[in-house]
């Protein structure tokens, strides 16, 4: 199931890094953000998040991240002086579909 973190949407089976790195798949650009910040994992449609040894810390719902953490929907980040909001997005649902009336 992709979720979307910030303006950034992230499909299942990611590790995404977030940080101030432009090679970053979520590059975030703020002098309180450090080069490789945090890691958002996603796998079986759970979102972990991960703080990488970040100078300024991670935090969710104002908890600072020490080990691993399952995100919920609507749980606020923080990282340095940047807030996000972290979103589950529910897949689209496929194409149905139907018999022909011809015939």
């Amino acid at each position: 199931m992709p979720v979307r973190f910030g303006e950034f949407v992230l499909d299942s089976d990611t590790r995404d890094v977030l940080g101030r790195d432009p090679d970053l798949s979520v590059t975030l650009e703020s002098p309180s953000i450090s080069r490789r910040h945090a890691r958002v994992r996603v796998a079986g449609g759970v979102a972990t998040l991960e703080d990488l040894g970040s100078k300024n810390g991670t935090y969710v719902n104002g908890q600072k991240v020490a080990a691993p953490v399952t995100l919920s929907d609507r749980d606020e980040i923080r990282m340095g002086h940047l807030k996000l909001t972290f979103r589950l997005v529910a897949p689209s649902p496929s194409t149905e579909t139907v018999a022909s009336r011809d015939g």
